[in-house]
C-alpha cells in the first residue's frame, strides 16, 4: 500500500540520521513523514460530480516546448504549465494495491488497456472535467528486470535485464506515448526504478542511468516525439560530495549533483534528443537551493521537485513552516528555472495517501494543498501532478468517481476544481 511506502521512507531516514557518519548539520532536514491534523478546515465543499461540463476547448494539442528563462513555452512563444499525474504499468500498482488485480503475468494488452482507459477519463471533458494534460510516466522494473527475480526493492538493479527494458520501450511505453499525445497529454519519461541510498559519479548507478538513457536517447520514435521529456531520476537521497563526505545539502553536494547529471545531459543531447530535461534534487527531491549556484548547462533545463506534508521534517500544514521550507529549498531554483513538482499528494488522517495527515485547508491558514496551489501560482512556472491515480479517481477505477469519498480536505476534491480552473486559462498553439 502507499501508506507503507511512506512508514517504509520514515524508517530509512531515522537509519540514515543514526548511522552516517560525515553528513552536515544541513543534511538533518531530510523529507519526513508528519501526521498530525492539528485543525482541519470546515468551509471547503464537496465537488458535485454531475456538474456540466465547461465551456473548455480540450484536449489541446502538445505542440513542442522549449525553455525560455524560468519558463516553459510553447511552440507559440506561449507560457505552458503542464497538470497531470504518476502513472505506473505495473500489476501492483494498477490495482494489486487496492485488492484489484486489473491485469497480471506480463499481459502487455491488458497493461495498455488499463493505463489507456485512465488517461481517458482524465482527459474526458464530456463525462468528467478532470482536465490534465501531462502524465509522468515511469518505465517500471516489473517489465525490465529478470521475470520473477528477487530483488531488494526498487532500487536494487541486479536482475535489469537490457533485452527486456528494450522491449518494453517498444511493447507497452512507446503505445501509452502515443496514447497520451492523442489524449492531449505531454509525458515526461522516467527510468526504471529508484536511487540507492548513495549515489556517486561513475559507480554502478550511473553507469546503469547511462545505459538507459543512452538507449533511450537514441531512440528515433522518442527523438520524434515532441510531447515527450525526460526526467533523470527518481529521488536522490545523498552523494559523494566534492567534500569527500556523503550528504545532500551543502554546495558540495550540488556541486557533486551537476557533475552526476552533467554527464547524462551531455550524452543525451550528443544522441540528438532536443526536449526537455527534468533534473532532480537530493534528498528525495526536496533539496534544491545549491543547483542555482551551480546549474546544470544546457538551454532546455527544469528540475523536477517532490513534495508532501511532511518533507523537510516539519509539518507543512503549517503555512509559514511551509512558505519557509519553499522559500529556502524550491525558490531559488523557481527563481532560475522552471521546475515540475513529479510527485505530491495529501489527504487527512485514515485515507491511504502517502501525504497522509495533510490537508487542503485555506491559503494562509492550516493546509498543505491550498497553500501549495498558492506557493506554486505565485511562482508562476510550477507544473505539477499527482503521485498516482488513487490519488483523484477511487481507487484507481477508471469508472469510479472522485477519490477519497470527495472529501474536501484531500487532494482529489482540492485537484478536480483546480485543474478545471488552470484549463480555463490555457489555450491552444496553432
Amino acid at each position: 500500500m502507499l501508506v507503507s511506502k511512506v512508514l517504509n521512507k520514515v524508517a530509512i531516514l531515522m537509519i540514515l540520521f543514526l548511522v552516517l557518519p560525515g553528513c552536515s548539520a544541513d543534511d538533518i532536514s531530510l523529507p519526513e513523514k508528519e501526521a498530525e491534523e492539528e485543525d482541519p478546515i470546515e468551509e471547503a465543499d464537496e465537488i458535485e460530480e454531475d456538474e456540466p461540463s465547461k465551456d473548455i476547448e480540450w484536449p489541446l494539442n502538445t505542440s513542442k516546448l522549449s525553455v525560455d528563462g524560468r519558463y516553459l513555452k510553447n511552440a507559440c512563444g506561449e507560457k505552458v504549465l503542464l497538470h497531470g499525474v504518476a502513472m505506473t504499468p505495473n500489476p501492483w500498482f494498477n490495482g494489486g494495491h487496492v485488492g484489484e488485480w486489473r491485469w497480471n503475468n506480463y499481459d502487455v494488452q491488458g497493461a495498455l488497456d488499463y493505463n489507456k482507459s485512465v488517461m481517458d477519463k482524465l482527459t474526458n471533458k464530456d463525462d468528467d472535467d478532470w482536465y490534465l494534460n501531462m502524465v509522468r510516466l515511469h518505465i517500471d522494473p516489473y517489465w525490465s528486470n529478470n521475470p520473477g527475480a528477487e530483488v531488494d526493492g526498487e532500487k536494487d538493479i541486479s536482475e535489469f535485464n537490457f533485452d527486456r527494458f528494450v522491449n518494453a520501450v517498444d511493447e507497452v511505453i512507446l503505445p501509452l506515448i502515443e496514447h497520451a499525445k492523442s489524449r492531449g497529454m505531454y509525458v515526461i519519461l522516467r527510468p526504471p526504478g529508484v536511487c540507492p541510498e548513495r549515489i556517486d559519479v561513475d559507480d554502478e548507478y550511473h553507469e546503469y542511468l547511462k545505459t538507459v538513457w543512452d538507449y533511450l536517447s537514441k531512440h528515433e520514435a522518442l527523438k520524434n516525439s515532441e510531447h515527450v521529456m525526460f526526467e533523470l531520476a527518481n529521488e536522490p537521497i545523498h552523494i559523494l560530495g566534492t567534500n569527500g563526505e556523503w550528504g545532500s545539502n551543502t554546495q558540495p553536494h550540488f556541486d557533486k549533483l551537476k557533475m552526476f547529471f552533467q554527464s547524462l545531459v551531455d550524452m543525451i543531447r550528443n544522441n540528438g534528443f532536443e526536449n526537455v530535461i527534468w533534473i532532480p534534487g537530493s534528498g528525495y527531491q526536496s533539496h534544491f537551493k545549491g543547483y542555482a549556484n551551480n546549474p546544470i548547462e544546457d538551454d532546455n533545463i527544469g528540475y523536477a521537485v517532490h513534495i508532501y506534508p511532511g518533507y523537510w521534517g516539519e509539518d507543512n500544514n503549517d503555512p509559514v513552516t511551509f512558505k519557509s521550507n519553499w522559500a529556502e529549498n524550491i525558490k531559488p531554483i523557481a527563481d532560475i528555472a522552471p521546475i515540475a513538482v513529479t510527485e505530491i499528494d495529501w489527504a487527512p488522517e485514515g485515507y491511504n495517501a502517502w501525504g497522509e495527515g495533510g490537508v487542503t485547508g485555506e491559503a494562509g491558514s492550516w493546509g498543505f494543498g491550498a497553500n501549495f496551489k498558492a506557493l506554486a501560482d505565485e511562482s508562476g512556472n510550477v507544473s505539477w501532478n499527482l503521485l498516482a491515480p488513487e490519488n483523484l479517481i477511487d481507487r484507481g477505477d477508471p469508472n469510479a468517481g472522485i477519490a477519497y469519498d470527495n472529501n474536501p480536505e484531500a487532494c482529489a476534491n482540492a485537484v478536480y476544481k483546480w485543474f478545471g480552473e488552470y484549463a480555463e486559462e490555457k489555450k491552444e498553439c496553432e
